[in-house]
């Protein structure tokens, strides 16, 4: 689950994939010259102009271009204006549509989009230098807050909202709220222990567990290392993948990954 497996793809199914209509070849290209000639805005207004299946497809690649690629000036506030109105376009059509599926389709692709978004702005990435301010992490707070709804509403299942929840405690750490941090990160290593379970995986916190569960383990050991609580659980969790990406060779790069992010999130809030 690194970075750009963690994030939620705009996968359509059902009826309103049918609706979906492709866009065109040079759109990346079209994206990014308009954000280098007319900031969002420019790109805005260019998404607004196709049709509303086009919309939310162009909203998800403007978004990848943004997040993963470079271009000059590049922040997190413009980041936020394109995604904000990809979700209120999804938002839209999921008000006006009047088949079932289709509206959960819609509701769908504004909870990955919103997803992303409190993804994007998690200051938990390494590498990943870009500014970051209080009222980021409230937005990106709010993002997974609202996830956390939609995906119950959906049902979609223990391991996405393993995530909604863990997004929501990784900003409240941000904001340096850890004890509200520990109330969702609880939920998030509930749901991980869930998941865990239904893949047929043993619980607990050894290499074994999974990379969502010890993950889990580890963000909920650094809040209470925040709280002040005397815990090892953070060393334990990083002991299990760097114990884990030996025995599981398959899974190496994940694990590393792991012991990366929680590492790098350490050094943030705590070092």
């Amino acid at each position: 689950m690194k970075k750009t497996v963690l994030y939620a793809a705009l996968i359509l199914s059902g009826s309103f994939s049918n609706m979906m209509a492709e866009v065109p070849s040079d759109a990346a290209d079209s994206i990014m010259a308009e954000l280098a000639e007319n900031g969002t805005e420019g790109v805005v207004l260019y998404i607004e102009g196709f049709q509303p299946g086009e919309r939310l497809q162009l909203y998800g690649l403007a978004r990848e271009l943004m997040v993963f690629g470079q271009w000059e000036g590049k922040n997190l506030d413009d980041i936020v204006k394109v995604a904000d109105a990809g979700i209120l376009e999804a938002m839209g059509q999921a008000n006006t549509a009047t088949d079932p599926d289709t509206i959960r389709a819609l509701l769908d692709i504004a909870n990955m989009m919103s997803f992303n978004l409190s993804a994007d702005l998690a200051e938990c990435w390494p590498g990943d230098t870009l500014a970051r301010s209080s009222e980021h992490f409230e937005r990106g707070l709010s993002a997974a807050l609202q996830c956390v709804e939609w995906r119950r509403e959906l049902g979609k299942g223990d391991s996405p909202l393993f995530m909604a929840y863990w997004a929501a405690g990784m900003h409240q750490m941000s904001l340096d709220r850890p004890e509200e941090a520990v109330y969702n990160l609880v939920k998030s290593l509930n749901h991980a222990q869930q998941a865990a379970v239904a893949e047929g995986l043993t619980l607990g916190l050894h290499s074994g567990a999974g990379f969502q569960l010890i993950l889990a383990h580890g963000y909920l050991g650094l809040a209470m290392e925040m709280c002040g609580t005397e815990d090892d659980q953070y060393e334990r969790a990083v002991e299990a993948f760097s114990e884990g990406a030996q025995e599981y060779p398959e899974l190496a790069g994940d694990y590393q990954f792991g012991v990366q992010q929680l590492e790098w999130v350490r050094d943030k809030l705590l070092d």
